[in-house]
């Protein structure tokens, strides 16, 4: 009977320690992060607590923009989100609440489309490591939900690149007519998002 204890004590240890480990709030960051840095928002969702509405609110957007714009500027999105890199800083957790402090490194896109407005030549630099970065830091908060672990709040992390760019920067790409059209339909977008429609 001791013995038959033993073995189920070290199997629950086992099963609890490699559960930990693999859905630990480290992990659901990383994951969250190459699931937006490879645009799988899709895949990217599956980390977000259901209170949350910020999040999927701006991967909604994301994904909405990336429907509606040409090829070309929606290569370059992919391009900037690809190119992030963000590094695990400071990371506290209890047995509800956790929170992962990141330090992220971003092309900075206005330079960057100084220099190109060509797809090409900005892979090439993306390739190379040769484009100009911004520093940010920031912080994601994590609830257990559901006996696991999910992102309820994100400050100062993510790229928002990809509305950046369709607004900001879409007239260099694709001219001041179609860059407009983006800008109208990005817009009444969010609206309908601060709706709830």
């Amino acid at each position: 009977m001791r013995k038959l204890i033993s073995i189920l004590f070290i199997t629950m240890t086992a099963f609890t320690g490699v559960s930990h480990a693999h859905d630990s709030p480290v992990t659901v960051v990383e994951k969250y992060l190459d699931a937006v840095r490879n645009n799988e928002y899709d895949k990217a969702y599956s980390f977000i607590s259901k209170t949350d509405t910020t999040i999927i609110r701006w991967l909604e957007l994301i994904k909405y923009v990336k429907e509606i714009t040409p090829s070309r500027l929606t290569r370059i999105i992919d391009l900037a989100h690809n190119a992030a890199r963000q590094e695990i800083g400071d990371t506290s957790a209890g047995s509800n609440t956790a929170i992962v402090k990141i330090h992220s490194v971003v092309p900075d896109m206005e330079e960057t489309l100084r220099i190109t407005q060509d797809p090409e030549e900005i892979q090439f630099l993306f390739e190379h490591r040769a484009f100009p970065v911004k520093d940010k830091s920031g912080e994601f908060t994590l609830i257990v939900e559901d006996g696991e672990w999910k992102i309820s709040r994100v400050k100062g992390v993510s790229s928002d690149q990809a509305a950046d760019i369709a607004t900001d920067f879409a007239e260099l790409i694709l001219g001041r007519d179609e860059a407009e059209e983006i800008n109208e339909k990005i817009n009444a977008f969010i609206k309908r998002q601060e709706k709830g429609t």
